[in-house]
């Protein structure tokens, strides 16, 4: 793996069977997992004992990765703040070394308690980052009208703090994504005969807290806006009971030909069922 300058090796591992989703990649929530281990491992070199939470995950998948694959993740703080920071992640297939994915990644300190000496030590071995910038994106105010989830938290889903994972909050956005899939047309039936599937290029992942072991949570879903090969949605979460958002997710992919394996025009009775379940942002 060719260095970032700057960056430090901080995940090297691959993909197995169990984590591909049914579009035979690598499952959305298993790269985000790998970024929380990235992250881990670079603060316990720079901030060794101190716990932290992610606020903000966005994150580009420029080539897929398939079971068997090997994955190497290269990571440095590109941006610090008063309150937080930003770690940039470059993932690549380790065989050959092209690059499959980028991420940046928000995290705060659980604890205020020395952050102006650490801050300084993170700003000190801080990098640049060369990923070109994010489109701004406009998304819905309120919940979208397509159930998508409804459970509870279990114990093997929790963290050390004893609320929901990250892992466990990107499992209920992957489901959450077959729902809208399939309220669009793209049901079971049509992808085994069309031999087609959905492919995320970009998601955008924000946490407002998160709930506890047993504690209820529900995802609604909503249609951004669909192309002649893209789809755009947006998911929240909120407790089941009731009040503000967990966390929201906003996710942009392709109708995929799963021979091809590459991207292939929405069939338009599709796209059109698609638009006509279009939230505005």
């Amino acid at each position: 793996m060719e260095s970032v300058e700057g960056f430090v090796e901080t995940y090297r591992g691959g993909v197995a069977a169990w984590e591909c989703d049914v579009f035979g990649h690598l499952n959305i929530a298993f790269y985000v997992e790998r970024f929380a281990d990235a992250a881990s491992d670079l603060l316990e070199r720079h901030a060794p004992g101190r716990q932290w939470r992610t606020l903000a995950l966005d994150t580009r998948y420029e080539r897929e990765l398939r079971a068997g694959e090997g994955v190497a993740i290269q990571s440095a703080v590109i941006a610090v703040g008063e309150h937080a920071l930003r770690i940039g992640h470059v993932a690549v297939n380790s065989a050959n070394g092209t690059r499959t994915t980028l991420a940046e990644h928000d995290l705060a300190p659980e604890s205020m308690r020395g952050w102006e000496e650490t801050r300084d030590a993170l700003v000190r071995n801080a990098a640049a980052w060369q990923a070109p910038a994010l489109v701004p994106v406009r998304l819905p105010a309120g919940e979208g009208p397509i159930a998508s989830g409804r459970d509870r938290v279990k114990p093997w889903e929790a963290d050390r703090s004893g609320r929901l994972s990250l892992l466990g909050h990107l499992q209920r956005f992957s489901t959450a994504c077959l729902h809208v899939v399939d309220a669009v047309g793209m049901d079971d039936e049509y992808r085994r005969s069309a031999r087609r599937g959905y492919a995320t290029f970009e998601t955008r992942l924000l946490l407002e807290s998160a709930p506890a072991v047993g504690e209820g949570v529900a995802l609604a879903s909503a249609v951004i806006d669909a192309g002649t090969s893209s789809l755009r949605m947006f998911h929240r979460m909120s407790p089941s009971r009731g009040g503000a958002a967990i966390a929201s997710f906003y996710q942009a992919g392709v109708h995929f030909d799963l021979e091809a394996r590459r991207s292939a025009p929405l069939p338009e009775e599709i796209r059109a069922r698609a638009l006509a379940l279009r939230v505005a942002a």
